[in-house]
């Protein structure tokens, strides 16, 4: 349903990033922002008969952005992918779940359940620089 977006906007040299209907788009200004959020919602809105949603759509810098779980930060002039600080929470908070004391599980389920919840955390985010967030997390 998007694709004719997705063509539209290369079409007119937006520099941008979606996943399923999340759409990011990437300017210089804040300015330029909201002119290209004009005129992108206009498309949606008239040419694709789509609905934006008001309350999620935000102008706003981009080291304060959280999208699928990461988070972006630059250095020497390149867009990184970081995992978002909400996102280690919610691991930490799975992985105390798992082994606390009190949850009656065997230690061989104990760390059955913790390497699933580990590796597939790793295989989601395994585009963003972890090595010293999983160091900090394993002491």
């Amino acid at each position: 349903m998007l694709n004719e977006l997705d063509q539209k906007l290369d079409e007119w040299g937006y520099n941008f990033v979606r996943y399923a209907d999340d759409l990011m788009i990437f300017t210089k200004s804040k300015r330029a922002a909201q002119r290209q959020y004009e005129r992108v919602s206009k498309f949606i809105e008239g040419k694709l008969k789509l609905k934006t949603n008001k309350e999620k759509t935000e102008v706003s810098k981009l080291n304060q952005v959280k999208y699928l779980g990461y988070a972006f930060y630059r250095t020497k002039g390149k867009c990184k992918l970081k995992v978002h600080p909400d996102s280690i929470n919610k691991l930490k908070d799975k992985i105390r779940m798992v082994t606390g004391r009190s949850n009656g599980m065997s230690i061989e389920v104990r760390r059955s359940k913790l390497n699933q919840i580990i590796r597939g955390w790793v295989q989601y985010f395994k585009m963003a620089d972890m090595k010293t967030i999983m160091t900090s997390i394993d002491e």
